[in-house]
């Protein structure tokens, strides 16, 4: 869309403009007449920012709202839909270009990094739906496992959780085996490489290695406290680099007859210690360190799923369903990512109150053992200074506006109020 005649569309408009741009280049297509493909895709995006805690409610409000009625039951067929499925995939694949235009590079600062597309990976559990059987009494919680952008925040989808017979949950290095390579490469280029960084359920040595040297995939994680890997080098830390200040060592190991790396650095803030394990050798180690610091965006963005939009439960029961709801939740999140970056560029606002929170979280901030953090400037605490997830105010804001017609410039001045600014 072209951000320079915001003045003359409204939020509504604006906001789904992305869908609307990559849609006619999406896969699957298909000219349905109940409900088309672009309706369903704006439909389930909808229902992630509305507060209803049905699909009953969701569609009779949105009836009221728009005037649009649909049947519940054409809604939930959709969902079923394979096809749709996979047009909905499509729409969230092409939708990544757009981010990788429009939102700031995380890792700019630090070009070892140039040649790697850099992720977060991780499970993320939703009660059961209403109709979903039981197991031994009991109905199994859904499991998704996503894929966060480090670069620019993008999220996408990796695999619907389908546990062995017997368990609750899967283990995290069972779905890095079962992925198809490529799709965990995120189809990157040839000669694009791949990093990962995973909590530690996904350590799976021989499966790293395979993935390093067959497709050009790495990892990283913090290591086990009963890990068996053996140092068999010297610190290979080089200390001539200031963005290095922090780590203490940097050694190669053995471990399940593979070469690793071990990196442990002490945060200056707290004089915590961090231990990670790594398959890539050649980076230095603030590079993987500063990946790693990011991991916990995820967290913040499930949070943002599971309290801010109360995508607690799941929708349906079949297996195309979750996945379609999983893929509507990225589509919420990627979308209003997109909002918020062009409202704060093209409009010179920011939210002001977010800010002075911020500052003063700082002065009392702790870690998880409740030790105060204090101030650190070093490269890998200073290098990454963003927003992790959008405010309950902006998402309030959104659900609201969203379906209301007003121009674009009478939705932002409802917006300058919320977050206490005079525009500039």
């Amino acid at each position: 869309m072209d951000y320079t005649n915001l003045e003359n569309t409204t939020l509504n408009h604006a906001f789904f403009a992305p869908i609307e741009s990559v849609y006619p280049h999406s896969e699957k297509q298909y000219a349905c007449t109940t409900i088309s493909d672009l309706e369903y895709a704006k439909l389930g995006i909808l229902r992630c920012l509305s507060p209803a805690t049905t699909g009953n409610e969701f569609i009779q409000d949105h009836g009221l709202k728009t005037s649009d009625y649909y049947e519940v039951s054409h809604f939930f067929k959709s969902l079923k839909s394979k096809r749709r499925l996979n047009n909905l995939t499509s729409i969230n694949t092409l939708l990544k270009d757009i981010n990788n235009e429009l939102l700031p590079d995380a890792f700019e600062s630090c070009p070892e990094l140039d040649n790697f597309d850099i992720y977060a990976g991780d499970g993320h559990y939703q009660h059961a739906a209403c109709f979903d059987p039981k197991v031994n009494g009991k109905k199994t919680a859904t499991g998704h496992f996503f894929r966060l952008d480090l670069r620019t925040h993008h999220l996408d989808y990796i695999s619907l959780e389908k546990p062995d017979q017997g368990k609750q949950k899967k283990h995290d290095a069972r779905i890095i085996q079962e992925t198809d390579p490529e799709a965990l490469r995120n189809y990157a280029p040839k000669g694009r490489q791949v990093i990962y960084c995973w909590d530690k359920a996904c350590i799976d040595y021989y499966q790293w290695s395979k993935l390093k040297h067959n497709n050009g995939i790495y990892f990283i994680t913090q290591e086990k406290s009963n890990s068996a890997a053996r140092q068999i080098s010297n610190n290979l830390l080089d200390l001539t680099d200031p963005r290095n200040e922090g780590i203490q060592s940097d050694y190669l190991v053995g471990a399940g007859g593979q070469t690793m790396r071990r990196i442990i650095y002490i945060n200056p803030r707290d004089g915590k210690t961090y231990t990670y394990i790594t398959n890539e050798l050649t980076l230095p180690a603030f590079a993987l360190v500063l990946i790693y610091k990011q991991r916990w965006d995820e967290e913040k963005v499930f949070y943002q799923l599971k309290s801010k939009f109360h995508e607690r439960k799941s929708w349906a029961s079949s297996d195309e369903a979750k996945q379609a709801h999983a893929l509507f939740e990225c589509l919420a999140h990627n979308l209003s990512l997109v909002l918020e970056h062009k409202i704060i560029e093209h409009e010179g606002i920011t939210d002001e109150i977010e800010t002075k929170k911020k500052q003063g979280r700082e002065k009392t901030r702790t870690n998880r053992e409740g030790k105060p953090l204090k101030p650190a400037k070093n490269y890998i605490n200073q290098a990454i200074q963003r927003a992790t997830h959008r405010t309950q105010r902006f998402i309030r804001w959104l659900r609201q506006q969203v379906y209301t017609q007003l121009p674009w410039r009478e939705s932002i001045k409802h917006l300058t109020q919320f977050w206490l600014m005079k525009k500039t």
